[in-house]
């Protein structure tokens, strides 16, 4: 086995930036283990939370099994939840590709233009979609519409932010042959850009619908509509066994809608 001693191993002469990296590695566990002691502290997690086990045995003894009779009551919300997922996604969809074409620094017609796209997206970007849906309940008031809302604003955030990476890598040499050719802005984009940007673009859209259907889930917790608040009412009421039937049916809806989303995008791209 190697030994180090001042500065040494097995006699020969230990490189400098091996001894370096060393010490740095030592740093970096050292900080992360202060980090994780002082967030566990500050969040008062103990180690009586993980040894009182009779209370994780009693919630497991009563979500199972699931509450199989309650699924009937749980196909009108899931649908709506899927509803709002399909119209977020879609309006989010349409208003994501222009700007994500003025975004995109090799396409865009001038600089204020860019510079304000890229921080419209920064700030649709910055904030969680929990907080539109807060918003958005507090402006048209609880419900789905709410919920496509906010999820419209979370698919522009998303799609226009990976369509306009896409369009900064196109192959210049179709816009300048349009270009040359008299072409003006617009007809740059229409005939060299979307072409080469719309397989991306379209992939990147079924990738958002994927995300919107879990998300939609999610935002039913503050009251945008779908299954989500039917979970939320089944929780506070500890009636476990219907949500965990609640659960499982959200599992199974989402894993076919990803399945079916990923083959469509491979086909695609």
């Amino acid at each position: 086995m190697n030994s180090i001693v001042n500065g040494m191993v097995n006699g020969r002469p230990v490189p400098p930036s091996r001894v370096r990296g060393r010490v740095l590695a030592a740093v970096a566990l050292l900080l992360l283990a202060g980090l994780t002691a002082w967030s566990a502290a500050g969040i008062g997690v103990t180690l009586e939370v993980f040894l009182n086990a009779s209370r994780i045995g009693r919630l497991v003894e009563e979500s199972f099994p699931p509450a199989w009779n309650f699924w009937p009551r749980l196909v009108k919300p899931l649908l709506e939840t899927v509803q709002i997922a399909i119209l977020g996604t879609l309006f989010g969809g349409i208003a994501a590709l222009p700007l994500a074409v003025l975004a995109a620094r090799t396409v865009s017609p001038s600089r204020p233009l860019y510079w304000l796209s890229r921080n419209v997206m920064n700030v649709l970007r910055t904030m969680p979609d929990l907080f539109w849906a807060m918003l958005f309940a507090s402006a048209v008031g609880f419900g789905p519409f709410a919920g496509s809302l906010a999820l419209t604003v979370f698919t522009v955030a998303v799609v226009s932010k990976l369509t306009s990476e896409s369009a900064e890598s196109i192959d210049l040499k179709l816009t300048e042959a349009v270009r040359a050719s008299g072409g003006n802005w617009l007809e740059t984009v229409w005939f060299s850009v979307l072409p080469q940007v719309l397989p991306q673009y379209v992939s990147y859209v079924l990738y958002a619908f994927e995300l919107n259907v879990r998300a939609s889930t999610v935002l039913g917790l503050v009251g945008a509509g779908g299954i989500g608040m039917v979970l939320n009412t089944q929780r506070t009421t500890f009636q476990y066994a219907r949500v965990t039937m609640i659960v499982l049916f959200i599992f199974a809806v989402v894993l076919a809608i990803e399945q079916l989303s990923a083959a469509a995008r491979r086909r695609l791209v």
